[in-house]
């Protein structure tokens, strides 16, 4: 057996290479079957039996050991074997150059050698030796040019010999060995580290150290611990007093980082302390500290001192299988306890297999580190005044292990093949491909699958080669090769691709007869940047021999084609992915049967789209916490800007749920404040370039450091156990008011007037005893939290007396006095009362049950426990239970009781929730999409009536982050999205307990945020032209998404204003200049512009501020004015005045026509007619029925426009308004004089109206609204109650003549205002405008009337045709709109031919007053008219 020398660095003998892994196994072994050794003990006169028990136990193990030992060699072995057969046989090393640690000055030798083998046969078969090459590499990544190198030679063996290791020649570093064999490829070796021994740092510093008696002093020696150098051995010698100190055993301890501590230090240990550390050949001496002892009347022994610590534990990062030690020493009066916890809990450290011990005074150190030896270490040092934490973090880390190596693998050309590769390790192993010793750059067609394996897209000849995956981490690293062969279409995978092969193999006639001509009409369905969809064609010949197709792609001028292979020969569209933007593709379908793949189409060139000029990730990004509420992170710029970087944005928020938050930076990194304590953050930063947001960096977590808690235990409570003694329960604090891992709680408390006392818990407790106490006294108790930052805030005092004297155990406890049982179907629950006789004392309950018997099964209860609910009970079965009180004297008598369970109640079977289909995403702005679909399992009206919700999972395509929104709609808005960012959306239905699968998911991309970049070159003038104005202009945006299409100018004197309160002018189009006017003189302005395009405004940026003072010339605009000095307030009172002339003159005329008129009238119009005379019947309605009536008198001019005033003939009430002219299914063409009319509205009409016949409803025939070429057409009925304000809007009327709009030419004036248009009852053209062109509203059909029933006016004269409006359209109905429709009284109302007959003219007193009533509505129609500034 080869035996090794202590130094790490130095191997057995390379003869004996194959058996080394066995002597580590046999190593390992004997490790682990060491004696057993019992704690030692005290007496003297037991260590003969002690050591007898040790040899028994020894002989015990070692009679097996030998079984094991065996068992492993041969797992061991095997489990060799089977890792050989991973690696590839094609090129291998034999041996690999290791790490080398030498003085300065000394030689290193390099070793290196390896083997290759060339299968000429099918998989497995041996294949014949290969002459290797091999080749070094430097430091610098480059291969070592050997000639004309001073210090480094490659022998004839292929080692490198270095003479002599110097500093700053660049000999110190990593050099690999390269292996290469012809026809196979090259292979790299590990890295093995060349490096100068140095001597760690030594402790420089001078100190003066005072301690009392009985304490414990600690002297550094060398520091640094964390960058001593591997493999380096250093020796320790303490010294006092320059001389060389005689350690004491039993109170002395040299640490293995080379402290000294000393405990129980007396008089004797004064002195001066140094170290003296040898490394190789080199000492050196630390500096001196001086050790002083303090009388004990000093400082006082009664004067209590909490502790402090001397030193204690800093975070180590060890390999698997090394030795940890963390130190700690801690002094106090009265002297501190030293206790460790891992994570908040109490280390076993009495375990006999416990690979924990304590050396020195409280210093804990780990053997044989595992991975399960990970976390927080904190050493407590407590003493009646207070405790204190020291917390470390111990990190082991594993080097990295194939889970899956690369295997040797055979491919055709063009195929797609995936070299597998897995690795674990902690941490993470980084995992590296190689080809033929050359870093692999992931690329378009070399791609990693997952992070770790290896796919080659478009396989060529020129792939073929050894492939290395490697894999690194801090604690190592591991490589492993495979050999990647390429034969051409149609030859074996197992046939020798360097053997000669006749080429491609030819089809008989026969076969290629019955191969598929090429697939037809090749197209591209659809391009966008990233993916094109194909579609095509079958074969005309033997289309049904077709089993799938093939699909070809390069990029043009590239060889390397893609493929992509259909599943059936029903697919005859593909999608193409995972293309490049902006380049052009050539495209090719072969259908493949099974004798062969037919002919290929032509091929098809395709441009994909050009995307948006976005700036690629952040690279490097990385970050780390600074303090419990601060984060730094920083990155580099992106390898891809596409332009200036305008800023960055990181992205950070709480966990995986939590909402994103952002923090705007134009630097290359960030500090992220204000966060939560001890949390977990998901941080990622986007780049923005004028373009937008450009794509994210990776994502990274950073926890908090944590804190002090913020907040103190919960539900605290004391109880009196004894006379001297106190039980402590609470709770922990809520969980976000921890701020890190709770190590612990400590418990203050003292009695009334004294000095308080402490003590200290782990944190995986919920109640102490407080002992040793005084009865009959009061206490007071507070308790607080503790983490490894420190406690947090104590609860109030808790007050609570001791008992006078102790209860009596010397007797059982009585009976417990009651016992209620409520069953259930599967439970029981139960509530008792205690025993009468409180002075004794109970320890706990017992409670019994079983069924038909008693105490079948038993469990013990807590004193204080009053209920209790036993479970997973039978149902309907008959229980026995039973409850006693016990104590240290016994169980006392029971109670007991029977109950039977509740028979079990049928359980429905649910019906189970089926999934929401019709999924759609909408998107709505740059930060919002609303997302909505269909619950089948609801009506038609998909109205939500029970008490379901509805749960949509969203998170960013490609991230496992998902948040949640809840809604009882079957649709909702996800707002506070990040813009440019696809993100997924599932549903499901949730009701009560139960709840639906996912839906499928839908994608869709928010917005662009800022979509137009700001104008350009604001600059504001005066307009020479027009004084009083000024005129603000402006470049366009240089970049936009999506056109312009307008501009929004604002405007201030007060910039602290918000934007929404600055004065906005907006216009649409693509003007760059705007005139503003009523501008305020010496008065300073200022003025930004923001543009509008197709993806709208929202978070548009502004212009930059542009400031401009008015002079003089910019005065307060004055209102308009006519002629001089008239302004629009004069007028109006000159309008007023001139109307009022007016109607008194129309009166007077009117006097003097109806003294003019005949006396000859029809009977029954001399009835007198007066408002509101109830007796007189009235004339019959001719609106109503104007389908039985045949109107005469019409005008035949069809383009006539002369206004047609009354001819004198006026009556009261005998006024004829026009009827309304809509389509029907007759026309009444009677022609009647244009002079003979009595019409309040003087227009003329072409010939033929069209009428049509009412029902009893009054409703129009419904139109669809597609039939109207125009938005504001007027309704042929108005609704009742309408306000003036709703009847006076604009109407748009000016309209050309056209085949659609045959009467749109008419908007003249209808009125001659020379023959007295208002007095003679003329309806002006601004009153029609309000109302709609009169021919324009009745001749096309115009929407259903929305509002009641058309009111009647109640002026209504016999043989009249009223107008739709009930009366004027600026006076108020005189009814409410709730007056019933004379309409839906009955059917038509057939009349008399008298009663059809027109009117004469009478000259009676009641109908001039009548005329009166009409004329004092004119005068209202024309104030109001006036008042609107119109002109009739």
């Amino acid at each position: 057996m080869c035996v090794c020398a202590k130094d790490r660095n130095r191997r057995c003998n390379r003869r004996l290479s194959e058996i080394e892994s066995q002597n580590v196994v046999n190593k390992k072994i004997n490790n682990k079957t060491e004696p057993f050794k019992l704690p030692p003990i005290v007496n003297d006169g037991f260590q003969f039996n002690q050591r007898k028990i040790e040899q028994k136990m020894a002989r015990k193990v070692n009679k097996h050991s030998r079984t094991i030992w065996s068992w492993l060699v041969g797992s061991y072995l095997i489990l060799q074997l089977i890792g050989s057969s991973f690696a590839s046989q094609a090129l291998l090393f034999t041996l690999e150059p290791q790490d080398a640690v030498v003085p300065e000055g000394h030689s290193v030798l390099l070793q290196c050698s390896g083997s290759a083998s060339v299968g000429r046969g099918g998989k497995g078969k041996a294949g014949s030796p290969t002459p290797v090459s091999i080749r070094w590499r430097g430091p610098d990544g480059q291969d070592l040019v050997i000639v004309g190198d001073t210090f480094r030679t490659q022998l004839k063996n292929g080692s490198l010999y270095i003479s002599s290791v110097e500093e700053n020649r660049g000999l110190t570093g990593a050099y690999q060995c390269l292996l290469s064999a012809e026809g196979v490829g090259s292979v790299l070796s590990r890295p093995a580290l060349v490096a100068i021994a140095r001597q760690p740092d030594l402790n420089q510093d001078f100190l003066e150290t005072y301690l009392l008696p009985g304490q414990t002093a600690y002297f550094r020696c060398m520091l640094g611990e964390a960058n001593w150098q591997e493999g380096v051995k250093h020796s320790v010698q303490w010294f006092k007093d320059d001389l060389p100190l005689v350690v004491d055993k039993l109170r002395m301890v040299v640490l293995p980082n080379g402290a000294l501590e000393i405990d129980e230090v007396g008089p004797s240990d004064r002195g001066s302390y140094q170290c003296n550390v040898t490394s190789g050949s080199a000492s050196r001496l630390s500096s001196k500290t001086n050790l002083n002892i303090k009388k004990s009347a000093e400082l006082g022994a009664e004067n209590a001192v909490a502790p402090s610590f001397l030193v204690g534990p800093s975070p180590k990062t060890v390999r698997e299988g090394d030795t940890v030690t963390l130190d700690c020493v801690a002094n106090g009066v009265p002297k501190p306890q030293i206790k460790w916890l891992r994570n908040g809990m109490d280390l076993d450290l009495n375990d006999l297999d416990s690979r924990f011990s304590i050396i020195g005074t409280g210093s804990l150190q780990i053997s044989s580190a595992e991975d399960i030896d990970s976390g927080n270490y904190q050493c407590r040092a407590s003493n009646t005044v207070d405790s204190l934490d020291a917390q470390a973090t111990v990190q082991v880390q594993e080097p990295p292990k194939f889970i899956k190596a690369p295997k040797d693998t055979t491919a055709h050309e063009k195929d797609e093949p995936e070299l597998k590769c897995d690795i674990w390790g902690k941490p993470k192993p980084t995992i590296r491909w190689l080809k033929n010793g050359d870093l692999i750059t992931p690329n378009d067609y070399m791609q990693l699958v997952d992070g770790h394996n290896l796919k080659i897209l478009g396989l060529l000849n020129s792939d073929a080669g050894m492939f290395q995956c490697v894999g690194t981490n801090a604690a190592g690293s591991v490589h492993a090769a495979a050999r990647l062969r390429v034969v051409p279409q149609g030859d074996s995978p197992e046939q020798d691709p360097s053997a000669p092969h006749p080429g491609s193999k030819v089809l008989d006639s026969g076969l290629q007869a019955r191969l598929p001509s090429q697939p037809r009409d090749l197209v591209a369905q659809i391009v966008k940047s990233r993916f094109v969809t194909l579609s095509w064609v079958e074969p005309l010949q033997n289309a049904g021999d077709v089993v799938y197709y093939t699909v070809y792609y390069k990029m043009n001028n590239s060889e390397r084609e893609q493929k992509m292979v259909t599943k059936s020969h029903d697919d005859q569209q593909v999608n193409i992915q995972s293309l490049l933007p902006g380049r052009t593709y050539q495209f090719r379908v072969e259908a493949n049967t099974n004798f062969g793949s037919g002919a290929s189409s032509s091929p098809l060139e395709v441009s994909t789209q050009p995307e948006v000029n976005i700036a690629g990730p952040p690279r490097n990004f990385e970050g780390y916490a600074r303090s419990h509420k601060e984060i730094y992170v920083k990155w580099g710029e992106p390898a891809v800007t596409n332009g200036e970087i305008l800023k960055y944005r990181v992205y950070y928020s709480e966990n995986d749920s939590g909402a994103d938050l952002y923090h705007d930076s134009t630097a290359l990194d960030a500090l992220l404040t204000e966060l939560r304590p001890h949390t977990d953050y998901v941080i990622s930063v986007v780049p923005f370039n004028r373009n937008g947001m450009g794509d994210p960096s990776a994502e990274i977590r950073v926890k908090t450091f944590s804190s002090t808690p913020s907040e103190p235990p919960n539900n605290v409570t004391l109880e009196v156990t004894s006379s001297s003694s106190i039980t402590v329960h609470w709770e922990p604090p809520a969980e976000e008011d921890r701020n890190g891992q709770i190590t612990g709680y400590k418990i203050r408390y003292r009695k009334l007037k004294d000095a308080p006392q402490v003590k200290s818990t782990p944190a995986n407790i919920r109640y102490f005893e407080l002992s040793s106490l005084d009865r009959n006294a009061e206490y007071q108790v507070k308790i607080a939290a503790m983490t490894v930052n420190g406690s947090g805030p104590f609860t109030e005092w808790y007050r609570v007396n001791t008992l006078e004297n102790d209860l009596d155990e010397t007797q059982v406890p009585g009976k417990p006095i009651w016992i209620n049982i409520h069953p259930g179907a599967t439970n029981i629950a139960l509530h008792w009362g205690p025993p009468q006789q409180p002075e004794i004392k109970i320890r706990n309950y017992v409670l019994g049950w079983g069924r038909g018997i008693p105490d079948e099964n038993i469990i013990e209860l807590k004193e204080t426990e009053r209920y209790h609910i036993l479970k997973n009970l039978e149902a309907n079965m008959e229980y026995v239970v039973s409850l006693r009180a016990r104590n240290v004297k016994g169980d006392g008598p029971p109670i007991y009781d029977n109950i039977k369970t509740r028979d079990e109640e049928p359980v429905d079977a649910p019906t189970p929730l089926e999934v929401p289909v019709g999924l759609r995403a909408i998107t709505m702005s740059s930060s919002s999409i609303v997302v909505y679909w269909i619950d089948t399992m609801l009506n038609k009206n998909q109205h939500v009536t029970d008490n379901r919700h509805y749960t949509v999972s969203y998170g960013i395509t490609g991230s496992n982050r998902y948040r949640y929104h809840n809604t009882s709609d079957l649709n909702c808005m996800i707002n506070d999205l990040r813009p440019n960012t696809q993100y997924e959306f599932a549903v499901k239905v949730v009701k009560g307990r139960r709840e639906s699968s996912w839906s499928m998911s839908v994608l869709n991309s928010t917005y662009q945020n800022v979509p137009v970049t700001p104008p350009r070159e604001v600059t504001v003038r005066l307009d020479e032209l027009n004084p009083p104005t000024v005129i603000v202009q402006w470049i366009p945006p240089k970049h936009t998404v999506g056109q312009i299409t307008g501009y929004n100018i604002y405007y201030t004197t007060d910039t602290t204003k918000r934007d929404r309160d600055w004065a906005m002018e907006a216009f649409a189009g693509e003007e760059t200049m705007l005139m503003l006017s009523n501008l305020k003189p010496y008065t300073t302005y200022y003025f930004k512009v923001q543009a509008r395009t197709t993806k709208g405004n929202n978070n548009a940026p502004f212009s930059a501020l542009v400031s401009y003072t008015t002079s003089a010339a910019v005065i307060m605009q004055e209102a308009d004015t006519i002629a001089k000095g008239i302004d629009n307030e004069k007028l109006l009172y000159i309008i007023i005045a001139a109307t009022a002339v007016v109607l008194l003159v129309v009166l007077l005329g009117i006097l003097m026509l109806c003294r003019r008129k005949p006396q000859s009238s029809p009977e029954h119009t001399k009835k007198s007619y007066q408002k509101n005379n109830v007796g007189v019947p009235k004339p019959p309605d001719l609106w109503i029925h104007h389908d039985q009536m045949e109107l005469k008198n019409i005008d035949k001019g069809l383009h006539t426009v002369t206004p047609v005033c009354s001819d004198g003939a006026s009556s009261s009430g005998a006024l004829t308004l026009p009827r309304s002219v809509v389509h029907s299914e007759y026309e009444v063409e009677t022609p009647v004089p244009g002079h003979v009319t009595n019409s309040l509205d003087k227009r003329s009409y072409v010939p033929g109206y069209m009428t049509t016949s009412m029902n009893g409803t009054m409703e129009r025939p419904q139109y669809p609204r597609t039939q109207y070429s125009h938005q504001n057409r007027s309704h042929m009925t108005m609704e009742a109650g309408l306000s003036q304000q709703s009847l006076t809007q604009p109407q748009s009327n000016s309209m050309a003549q056209t085949p659609e709009h045959p009467y749109g030419g008419y908007d003249a004036n209808f009125c001659n205002a020379s023959n007295g248009a208002a007095g003679n009852g003329c309806v002006s053209t601004i009153e029609s405008s309000k109302r709609g062109h009169p021919l324009k509203s009745f001749s096309v059909p115009g929407p259903p009337p929305t509002g009641g029933a058309t009111p009647i006016n109640k002026h209504t004269a016999p043989a009249v045709t009223i107008r739709p409006q009930n009366q004027s359209p600026y006076k108020k109905p005189s009814f409410s709109a709730a007056t019933p429709n004379r309409l839906q009284g009955g059917g038509s109302v057939v009349h008399s031919t008298d009663e059809i007959q027109r009117l004469a003219p009478s000259t009676s007193t009641e109908e001039l007053n009548q005329e009166m009533a009409n004329l004092e509505g004119l005068m209202k129609d024309l104030s109001a008219i006036t008042a609107n500034e119109f002109e009739c």
